[in-house]
């Protein structure tokens, strides 16, 4: 009797316990669709943070108008290889001729350069200059340009300035330039500032051509990209480790 009631006892345990949940396929499905979800959640996020840090650092909006002097809306010929007026995206004197052509007409392949004997004047002090946008990151400015003599010889001396076009100070010069591929550049420019390049010659027996102008951007990584990059980096960190788990 004894035996047969303990039996009966842990029976009726045995039946009454509580069922263990049991995980069938759909839940399984479902789980890892789950985690794929949260993962590419994950690596969106860091994409996006990537791609703020790069744009943040890349995009500074500087560029010259007309940096070759090929563009030659608003200019008059006036014969041989020569144009009058100010370049367009330029401002600076107006005394004759300002832009010549080099090349073959068959072809229709052509180099122009601006004769800064008549764009530029020293008394009054007039100089062929233009602004060229406003930086969006901190950084360096560098200005890059080619002189080559456009009459016989080749003794003249060129200048050249990065100005803050906002406040009219000077942020780079170079003087005395001869012929040849000429750079100058800006340091550490602040973000937001609007900039000017200008270029005159202070002795010129032979006319200095000037021609293929053109400016860039070094930018230093602002407080705020450096914080996403790191995020971005945190979060990659985490996606790898549960990866490998």
């Amino acid at each position: 009797v004894h035996s047969g009631t303990i039996l009966l006892a842990y029976t009726h345990k045995k039946t009454h316990s509580k069922a263990k949940p049991i995980k069938t396929k759909t839940m399984k499905t479902k789980t890892m669709k789950t985690k794929t979800m949260k993962t590419k959640s994950l690596l969106s996020l860091t994409c996006a943070l990537v791609l703020l840090c790069l744009d943040g650092q890349a995009n500074a909006a500087l560029v010259v108008t007309n940096g070759n002097f090929s563009d030659l809306t608003g200019l008059t010929y006036v014969g041989g290889p020569w144009y009058s007026g100010v370049p367009t995206g330029w401002s600076g004197a107006n005394t004759g001729y300002s832009v010549i052509y080099t090349g073959n007409p068959s072809p229709g392949v052509y180099t122009y350069a601006a004769n800064l004997l008549s764009l530029a004047s020293l008394s009054p002090f007039v100089s062929l200059n233009q602004n060229v946008g406003t930086t969006d990151v901190a950084g360096d400015v560098t200005l890059k340009f080619d002189l080559t003599s456009i009459s016989a010889g080749s003794t003249f001396d060129v200048g050249a300035a990065i100005f803050n076009a906002t406040t009219g100070g000077l942020l780079a010069t170079a003087a005395q330039l001869h012929s040849g591929t000429s750079e100058l550049t800006a340091l550490n420019v602040a973000s937001g500032t609007l900039l000017n390049i200008a270029f005159w010659y202070s002795y010129a027996p032979t006319a200095p051509g000037l021609n293929n102008v053109s400016i860039s951007q070094i930018p230093e990584p602002s407080t705020g990209s450096m914080m996403a990059l790191g995020l971005a980096g945190l979060v990659t960190t985490r996606l790898l480790r549960r990866k490998s788990s």
